[in-house]
């Protein structure tokens, strides 16, 4: 769990540099191992996991924006001369997006 709080407090931009980073780093680990230059086979287990941990948090944060967005939408489709059908459209953006990624 302190791995998850660590990365919690970063912004979006340094998540994406982290994955960049780990991803590289996972590919040249894979190359040594095809290679049989790596001695510690933990460190491709422990690369792969890094990469995982910062895109959960980064989907993390997509789905708690797009609620929130949805949200809003809601509290202004309760307004007195909104849309009806506002909210209805944030939430297939919402779902469209959830199958694309998934």
């Amino acid at each position: 769990m302190a791995r998850s709080k660590s990365l919690n407090g970063l912004s979006d931009v340094e998540l994406l540099g982290m994955l960049d980073e780990a991803k590289d780093e996972s590919t040249n680990l894979r190359f040594q191992f095809v290679t049989g230059q790596l001695d510690n086979m933990n460190l491709l287990a422990h690369s792969r996991r890094q990469v995982a941990r910062i895109m959960t948090e980064l989907r993390a944060r997509e789905i708690d924006a797009a609620e929130e967005a949805m949200a809003h939408q809601a509290v202004e489709a309760t307004e007195p001369g909104a849309a009806e059908d506002s909210s209805e459209e944030g939430a297939r953006v919402f779902k469209r997006r959830r199958r694309r990624d998934g």
